[in-house]
């Protein structure tokens, strides 16, 4: 049975879904926090817009105010068609995420790096994508520190010998009886042209020649194979010290059941692969799972995947952050003593409601 109910406080509207038995659920109350009741701050696709950056200060401040474990902003540091990715656009979005109290998990989006060639037209353009994502590398991603004023320690697939020293934006850490992992899933097809878009394929004013396109899907097919890696490793990190819970967080919408893009025959979704993965480790583990990401902009929490026998996943849930012109945020509060573990509220931003 689905239930909703509205509470109305001092800091804005939490509106909550709570779920059946064995799913996570979405109202609460906020934690006193503790190494195993604490709440987390979940936000990304901001800020996108001249009305936007003039809010995003008071979602700045509305997680300040929280007594939170630590943030984590799941990608998009600006709106695809919000000028190009120049060096200042990280070195802001650094200055914003430091100014947090708690600290500050980031994961890169597809406009932070992928789309930087020009995919929005004139005025967008003009940076390699595979460069820009490794200049991230170098402001973000450089220490086994997350950001923020107070700083936790991360484990990232670069510590890890192998083949995928390369990403560090993929990390790791434990808090409580909750695993968390962050992989590098991006909107835009995963970095992969749609056949079917004619910006992706290369048409004026947005031309790509096909050995700069085939160079882009090189790069998505050895991200995905490091994203799959690192997937299976945190879960069998997460069984090996008996966590109750993972949350995976990256950026890209995996339009679950076709919500948006509906492929064509001879088309490539970039998406289905991690997202697949995903739900074999699901499967396979006994404790609760999220993921957390942001590209479409509205607040969701739902359960749509399902099992080999076309049931549902009871232990999976889907959130989607807030984004765009709704300059808000989502907590998550864990406690181990609740059947569902997970409790997830949407935090609007009253100075952020016009």
């Amino acid at each position: 049975m689905l239930r909703l109910s509205v509470l109305i406080g001092c800091v804005g509207v939490a509106v909550g879904v709570t779920l059946g038995p064995g799913s996570a659920s979405a109202v609460g109350t906020h934690a006193a926090h503790s190494s195993n009741h604490y709440t987390v701050g979940l936000f990304g696709d901001m800020p996108y817009g001249d009305a936007v950056k003039a809010q995003y200060p008071n979602l700045l401040a509305d997680l300040n105010a929280h007594d939170l474990a630590f943030s984590a902003f799941d990608g998009d540091l600006k709106a695809g068609g919000d000028g190009m990715c120049s060096n200042d656009l990280y070195a802001r979005q650094l200055a914003a995420f430091d100014s947090l109290r708690a600290p500050l998990i980031f994961t890169p989006g597809d406009n932070d790096w992928t789309d930087c060639w020009g995919r929005y037209g004139p005025g967008t353009g003009g940076f390699d994508p595979e460069e820009r994502l490794n200049y991230e590398r170098q402001v973000f991603f450089s220490t086994n520190r997350s950001l923020g004023q107070r700083t936790i320690k991360l484990q990232r697939q670069s510590d890890e010998p192998g083949p995928y020293v390369a990403y560090s934006e993929n990390a790791r850490w434990r808090k409580g009886p909750v695993v968390y992992v962050t992989l590098n899933v991006q909107g835009s097809n995963d970095n992969y042209a749609h056949l079917d878009v004619a910006e992706d394929v290369g048409a004026p004013p947005f031309t790509r020649s096909p050995a700069e396109i085939a160079r882009q899907d090189a790069e998505h097919f050895a991200r995905l194979a490091a994203d799959k890696q690192w997937l299976g490793d945190s879960f069998a990190y997460a069984k090996s010290v008996h966590a109750l819970g993972v949350m995976v967080i990256w950026q890209a919408d995996p339009n679950f059941n076709n919500e948006q893009h509906i492929a064509q025959a001879d088309e490539y979704d970039g998406l289905l692969d991690i997202t697949e993965a995903l739900r074999q480790q699901t499967m396979a583990f006994s404790g609760q799972v999220v993921l957390v990401h942001g590209d479409s902009h509205y607040f969701k929490v739902d359960q749509p995947l399902t099992s080999d026998k076309g049931t549902v996943l009871a232990n999976f849930t889907r959130v989607e952050t807030w984004g765009a012109s709704n300059v808000h945020w989502v907590s998550a509060e864990i406690d181990p003593s609740a059947p569902t573990l997970f409790t997830f509220r949407s935090m609007i931003v009253p100075a952020d409601v016009s």
